[in-house]
């Protein structure tokens, strides 16, 4: 996905809830570019997130862990699982995002420290991994507080920083709008971060759950996008099965 996005292609993706390799399986083998595993707002544990990651094998898919909180800890453990990047919840200052840059960079460029876990191959790939790890591994950023589009521009300018991704839901909490999302103000928050983005050279991403919706946001600019979420696939299918049934009363 790294690569795709610098060369301006669109990818789009889900959001995995559910602790189940079984479902990770079958999304990573749709079509989708890219996984989202959810440990922020989720009982998914990391032994959970591993078995996921393992269940995308073979598939083509790039696979993005959003941590619980700009952590050290929990991101040097999360990266030594082995996700392609890192999404890390409220970033809000450009002091904030070189934080998380230092977490997961290792040293010279940051303080990551070095384990054998599935990132590593357990140890087989160590020297491959360590030369390549700061390049490759992606640090997305999640600009979800207005606080964060009032220091957009510092932010996207961190170096380190891969990609930028607005979660409007909660930036429309913070405006005192919460799930209006399509309150003019906070669409112009969401534009300013775009925007700003645009200027800076990284790419920008949203969720944009309806197709219309989506094919609006990439004529917009946005070029990494949540298409679909496992809980909504579920329950909106077997909705929409149901109401088309007529059942005798």
């Amino acid at each position: 996905m790294k690569r795709d996005l610098a060369a301006g292609k669109v990818s789009l993706g889900a959001t995995i809830t559910i602790a189940s390799p079984a479902i990770t399986e079958m999304l990573s083998r749709v079509g989708l570019d890219w996984l989202w595993i959810d440990t922020e707002h989720t009982a998914i544990t990391l032994a959970d997130a591993v078995a996921m990651l393992q269940a995308t094998n073979g598939s083509n898919v790039s696979t993005v862990i959003r941590v619980p909180w700009n952590d050290k800890t929990l991101i040097k453990r999360a990266l030594d699982i082995g996700p392609d990047a890192i999404l890390v919840p409220l970033i809000n200052t450009a002091e904030e995002a070189e934080a998380a840059v230092q977490a997961m960079k290792y040293p010279p460029a940051g303080e990551r420290g070095a384990g054998l876990g599935r990132a590593q191959a357990y140890g087989m790939q160590m020297g491959p991994y360590l030369q390549t790890a700061n390049d490759e591994v992606m640090f997305i950023a999640q600009i979800e507080h207005v606080t964060a589009v009032e220091h957009i521009d510092e932010i996207v300018g961190v170096k380190g920083l891969d990609a930028a991704f607005v979660g409007a839901l909660d930036l429309s909490g913070s405006m005192g709008k919460l799930g209006q999302t399509d309150d003019p103000e906070v669409e112009e928050a969401v534009q300013k971060v775009l925007a700003s983005c645009k200027a800076a050279g990284v790419p920008c991403g949203i969720v944009a759950l309806a197709p219309e919706v989506a094919n609006q946001r990439i004529e917009q600019g946005f070029t990494f996008l949540i298409v679909a979420i496992d809980v909504l696939l579920v329950h909106g299918g077997a909705s929409a099965t149901l109401s088309q049934i007529n059942r005798p009363i």
